[in-house]
């Protein structure tokens, strides 16, 4: 048997969701980050448990052809080492690769879901840019001799990585960052703050403290975002997709499956943000919507977008998850309602997702950043009468462990027509 401080020689089998290479070891499942499948690798047991341990990775012994010079690295100011950036797990990995894996992790969320056999699993979208995509990036300080740092926090660890350019961000943020730290005001930040860098085309790279206080270049209240729904104003500080033009692409797809029917015009589109997906909706042929969101700002936006937009549309600030069937009330007609759920991490809380099991509404669209969460909820929903009718995945946040999925369900109808499975592989992007 296997125990703590072993050296494993193993072969790798294949990724798990989070990154870590899976291989086995006295009929054993051993994880190794910074591993790829067809490797052959030395690796040291670090932690064991009853089904499975994790062991670091102390040597290839024989190579995958999908590895790649590592790109997510960033040289430690304390011994000059390279370090990756946390959360990059596959910076190692090709990206056409990097994008097969993360749809054979979808597929597995989703295989033992009721009647997925006859649901049109579509091809991945893979992001134009594996590097320099991010719209906005979080940095936190922590003094030094040598005055404020900048960085990320290392993973399981209070250590503060210094970063003079994130590889994931625009170009643009990466130039604020550098004039920042070039300029006196680092000496005006107290240690722990979070400085956020946030850019839209129209108003450039912005950035400021959590106190409030902006910091060079001057801060902003509302943004403005180009999207396929409009333009749309965004609080600088509310959430909006961080890949821009994998966002657009989620957002006509939203839009396109919408259109193609059954006809169901009347929209609820919960966890709305500043209202997207809705207004993509109602451009489509939508004949109102209702959108619900906990953020105050967000919803000030989402009503200032209806107007500029002129959009029949109704927008509440409510916690979801609390007097459920309240939303679900509005729905004039169950049977020509579409819902668009855009839940958190953390997935529907359960009553939504009993409450949507029961509400006889047409139509759901479910669009989720987590597989494990969007799996919990489907096998709720999935006991109402409902089917998955088709599943694309869109990797908004190469390098990391993360992917956006998008699922469309419908009432079990004979009528509707089921779309072409297609398990093509996906079409290469640029970089690597």
């Amino acid at each position: 048997m296997i125990a703590v401080g072993d050296s494993l020689e193993c072969r790798v089998e294949s990724l798990a969701y989070g990154g870590d290479g899976v291989a086995r070891a006295d009929g054993m499942v051993v994880f190794i980050p910074g591993t790829l499948p067809e490797e052959t690798v030395t690796a040291r047991v670090i932690l064991k448990k009853k089904n499975y341990a994790r062991a670091e990775l102390l040597d290839v012994i024989e190579s995958s052809p999908r590895r790649i010079k590592p790109c997510c690295r960033v040289a430690d100011p304390e011994d000059g080492a390279l370090c990756r950036v946390p959360g990059c797990v596959y910076d190692h990995l090709d990206y056409a690769a990097e994008v097969e894996a993360k749809q054979l992790q979808l597929e597995g969320f989703l295989r033992r879901m009721p009647g997925i056999e006859d649901a049109g699993i579509l091809q991945p979208l893979p992001s134009p840019l594996p590097l320099h995509y991010r719209n906005k990036i979080v940095l936190h300080t922590k003094r030094a001799v040598r005055g404020m740092r900048l960085g990320y926090m290392l993973e399981q660890s209070h250590r503060l990585m210094e970063i003079p350019a994130c590889p994931l961000a625009c170009e643009a943020i990466n130039t604020a960052l550098a004039e920042l730290l070039a300029s006196d005001a680092t000496h005006t930040l107290r240690e722990g703050a979070n400085i956020t860098f946030r850019h839209t085309p129209q108003d450039g790279a912005l950035c400021w403290a959590d106190s409030g206080r902006p910091l060079p270049p001057p801060h902003a209240a509302l943004l403005t975002e180009n999207t396929p729904a409009g333009a749309l104003r965004v609080p600088c500080d509310g959430f909006f997709q961080v890949n821009p033009q994998v966002g657009d692409e989620l957002t006509r797809t939203v839009a396109a499956w919408f259109a193609e029917g059954p006809p169901a015009p009347e929209v609820l589109d919960l966890f709305c943000g500043i209202g997207v997906l809705g207004f993509a909706c109602m451009a489509a042929g939508g004949a109102s919507l209702t959108g619900v969101e906990s953020g105050r700002a967000a919803v000030a936006a989402a009503r200032l977008n209806a107007g500029s937009l002129g959009a029949p549309a109704t927008f509440i600030c409510g916690e979801i998850g609390r007097d459920s069937d309240s939303w679900t009330a509005r729905i004039k007609n169950p049977d020509t309602a579409t819902v668009i759920v855009d839940p958190p991490r953390e997935g529907l809380p359960p009553s939504v997702a009993t409450m949507l099991a029961a509400s006889g509404i047409r139509r759901i669209f479910y669009v989720s950043c987590a597989p494990a969460t969007l799996a919990r909820d489907l096998h709720i929903l999935l006991r109402g009468p409902y089917r998955i009718r088709r599943v694309k995945m869109f990797d908004m946040f190469p390098r990391t462990a993360h992917f956006e999925t998008l699922v469309e369900m419908q009432q079990v109808c004979p009528a509707f027509p089921r779309p072409r499975i297609s398990r093509a592989k996906p079409r290469e992007a640029n970089g690597g």
